[in-house]
């Protein structure tokens, strides 16, 4: 791999009102440019085609990075890239993006030492799918894993792109998984907005100690080693998965689970258009695709009342692919860290302009939107994935060269 050397500097804030009429920034509102938001390299080599970077929030400073090709790599609190991989495991990778995608620390990791991994699945009885395990560490301050194992769930069908696979816990203690839709057109995906399959959905299922069901309706049957809230939109219906969360969805490759309110905040990489989705207790569970890309019909039409139209919920915030070297939308994370010009922001990006995206919510329901240049060579596959330090400052990864990243103020 070629490692880009990257100078970084702070460029001019670009107010995205060619793609949504409320992209303007509000008068009196901080400006994440006017206060010296910048990214500060952490590493420039040594992770290979890197895909999640997340804390295990135990005190220890650690961050710890996927790659792709199915290792667990450790930054200690000086930011060093320790030699030996925390673990590592063979994992489908005949596609960018398939490979080991998603890492969440149990709440309780310093105490328990339980990790869950996703990843497409290479052993036998894995292919063709993806695969959520969790390990269980004999000593959660080592930094080689050293324990056992085990698989708690499957979900097949999807064999090559589209596969979602983030994987975060929320403040009710429970775990959101996103699964993307597979590969294929929109005309290919209607299963994304049925109930009776897995496919183009975020799931929500409880893997805490007892939480074992005799039957978990699509997923693992049996004692699986997991159980369904009873708060599921599909709990309990038969001939539905109940565990489902949220629906209608294309490839969520990113999103996250507020840790404040318990809001997921989806980025949802679309055919035509990129959109992010700010999804509430109560909502409706059905993001409208492959039906509605955004605000827009598929195949659109010009006009921007889909969710409307369809009854299904809208978006946030949504963008043409293509628009200002734009092509897929990498979901972020709502900033709770000590940045005042990043303060009640959700960040995010776009892996392809490569540009920082400060979202401030409205009244309205939507985003008001700035974007902050890194200077990060634009291409496919840049910034791929944020994290969050215990501090609550962001991290990010270049998934192209390597590159680990923190979010900081200052000139």
């Amino acid at each position: 791999m070629v490692v880009h050397a990257m100078r970084l500097k702070l460029g001019a804030v670009l107010l995205l009102a060619a793609l949504a009429p409320a992209c303007a920034q509000s008068s009196g509102q901080a400006s994440a440019q006017g206060q010296g938001v910048r990214a500060v390299q952490v590493l420039a080599e040594g992770l290979q085609f890197p895909t999640a970077v997340a804390s295990p929030g135990d005190g220890s400073g650690r961050m710890f990075v996927l790659e792709r090709e199915g290792r667990i790599r450790v930054v200690d609190r000086e930011g060093r890239l320790l030699t030996e991989p925390y673990y590592a495991r063979d994992v489908m990778t005949m596609d960018i993006e398939q490979g080991l995608l998603g890492l969440a620390f149990d709440p309780g990791f310093a105490q328990n030492g339980r990790i869950y991994i996703a990843y497409s699945g290479a052993a036998e009885g894995e292919r063709h799918g993806l695969v959520l395990r969790r390990l269980q560490a004999a000593d959660p301050a080592a930094d080689v894993f050293d324990g056992r194992e085990e698989v708690v769930m499957r979900v097949a069908g999807l064999v090559a792109n589209h596969n979602g696979g983030d994987i975060h816990f929320g403040p009710d203690g429970l775990l959101y998984w996103a699964i993307g839709a597979g590969t294929g057109e929109p005309a290919d995906h209607a299963h994304a907005r049925q109930a009776d399959n897995l496919l183009g959905k975020i799931l929500r299922i409880d893997v805490r100690d007892g939480a074992t069901g005799a039957d978990n309706g699509c997923g693992q049957r049996g004692r699986a080693a997991y159980a369904i809230p009873a708060g599921n939109p599909f709990a309990g219906k038969p001939g539905e998965c109940g565990e489902i969360y949220v629906l209608g969805l294309r490839n969520p490759w990113r999103f996250d689970v507020d840790a404040a309110s318990g809001d997921l905040w989806i980025g949802d990489v679309g055919k035509d258009r990129e959109e992010v989705s700010r999804f509430r207790a109560g909502d409706n569970p059905d993001l409208g695709y492959p039906a509605c890309q955004g605000r827009h019909d598929y195949p659109s039409t010009g006009a921007t009342d889909c969710p409307r139209r369809t009854g299904t919920h809208p978006p946030a915030f949504d963008y043409d692919r293509g628009v200002s070297g734009r092509c897929a939308v990498t979901g972020g994370r709502m900033y709770r860290g000590s940045l005042a010009a990043l303060q009640g922001a959700y960040v995010f990006s776009d892996s392809c302009s490569s540009e920082l995206l400060v979202g401030r919510p409205t009244t309205a329901g939507g985003l008001e939107v700035e974007s902050i240049d890194l200077g990060i060579p634009p291409g496919y596959g840049t910034v791929a994935s944020f994290g969050e330090g215990e501090d609550g400052e962001l991290w990010f990864i270049n998934h192209q060269s390597g590159g680990l990243y923190r979010i900081s103020g200052g000139e």
